[in-house]
């Protein structure tokens, strides 16, 4: 693999960290579909509009969404395409694990 700087590798672990949240992975995956307001958000995926607020706020910092007034509301939409690959493959890997009991518990020798 090609050499990549320090902050290139900050960037991803930083992204990584922003990914590892379950309900910011849940936003990101419904505002895939389309822009939302935190209200919908937050009736989607069953968290308090402050929780979704508070999600928001940590995506917007990392550039993974952005912001659109339309009227008086304020809508949601995915900021950067990589992260729907990104995510898009995370899904595939994990499904894939899933499908082959990976994470199956090992039975334990004493059974053997």
């Amino acid at each position: 693999m090609k050499n990549i700087s320090n902050d290139t590798l900050t960037e991803i672990i930083h992204i990584h960290k922003v990914l590892s949240n379950p309900s910011r992975v849940k936003i990101l995956l419904l505002l895939s579909d389309k822009q939302q307001n935190v209200s919908q958000i937050s009736e989607a995926i069953g968290l308090e509009q402050s929780a979704v607020s508070h999600q928001l706020k940590i995506l917007k910092a990392h550039q993974l969404v952005t912001q659109a007034r339309d009227g008086k509301a304020i809508n949601y939409q995915i900021g950067d395409s990589h992260i729907l690959q990104l995510l898009k493959l995370s899904i595939a890997h994990a499904q894939e694990l899933e499908s082959d009991h990976i994470h199956d518990p090992q039975p334990s020798q004493d059974n053997a």
